[in-house]
């Protein structure tokens, strides 16, 4: 009788595991089934044939050989391309990794032609100077080593009065410019001390006006001409510096700056 009970114990627990794996290669099945359909219209290829693969082997006969018949057109249609890249020259540039729409697709290009889902693709070349070259291709079902071949640019000439001498001269300029504001700035208060002052007499004030509104009127034209003397002396220097630094220039000119009581004066002559 214990006996008997062990047997049938050992059946029942057979017949679990056996329902339990026909369960679970049931639901490999559907869902690699419904998954390479789904991936088959979204012109997903790559994807549509792994989930091909797994249906011919995890389905019934029935189900496989459609699965296998998709598989079959997918290989025909599966787009390729056949990757190179030259220098500015024509020699090989070396390694050059390729993005492929952002993404790594290679980190060297291979010989073999390289399968892409159909579609309109960004494909970046990168050499090991990390200088890249963008191609922007699309792709039909069927194409087959469509040739993708980009050169890399020559290094660019250097400019003349470029590099660091640029640089250097940029600082100048910055100081030329803050003088010409200023300039203005000096000019704008001279002309507002003027037009207040002649508002003064036409109200019949003078010789007695208000001491306030007179001190109000010398200090804009005290400060109009500190501002004006101060932006021409910045001016000069800035103009005399950028000169002096730019190497391609044909002579320095001379310039000079005053600061008077009355106003300010800049001269500037030279060659251009």
């Amino acid at each position: 009788m214990t006996r008997g009970l062990l047997v049938l114990g050992a059946a029942v627990t057979f017949l679990a595991g056996s329902s339990a794996r026909a369960q679970g290669v049931g639901e490999a099945c559907a869902s690699s089934y419904e998954q390479a359909q789904q991936l088959l219209s979204d012109r997903a290829l790559k994807s549509a044939r792994a989930e091909l693969r797994a249906c011919v082997s995890a389905c019934p006969a029935t189900l496989a050989r459609d699965c296998q018949s998709w598989l079959e057109k997918v290989d025909a249609e599966m787009p390729s391309v056949a990757l190179s890249a030259a220098s500015a020259d024509g020699r090989a540039p070396g390694r050059v990794r390729v993005l492929l729409d952002g993404a790594p697709l290679v980190e060297d290009i291979p010989a073999a032609p390289v399968e892409i889902d159909p579609g309109r693709h960004t494909f970046t070349f990168e050499d090991a100077a990390g200088t890249r070259v963008v191609a922007v291709v699309t792709l039909s079902p069927g194409d087959k080593a469509l040739p993708i071949a980009v050169r890399f640019p020559g290094a660019a000439p250097p400019r003349a009065g470029g590099g660091a001498g640029a640089v250097r001269q940029r600082w100048p300029l910055l100081i030329a410019g803050g003088g010409a504001a200023a300039l203005v700035v000096g000019a704008v208060l001279g002309i507002k001390g003027h037009v207040d002052r002649s508002a003064l007499i036409s109200e019949r004030c003078a010789p007695r006006c208000p001491a306030d509104e007179v001190g109000a009127i010398d200090t804009l034209w005290k400060a109009g001409a500190i501002s004006a003397g101060v932006g021409a002396v910045a001016l000069g220097a800035g103009t005399v510096l950028y000169f002096q630094l730019d190497p391609v220039a044909p002579a320095a000119p001379a310039a000079g700056a005053a600061l008077r009581p009355g106003g300010a004066g800049l001269s500037l002559r030279g060659s251009f």
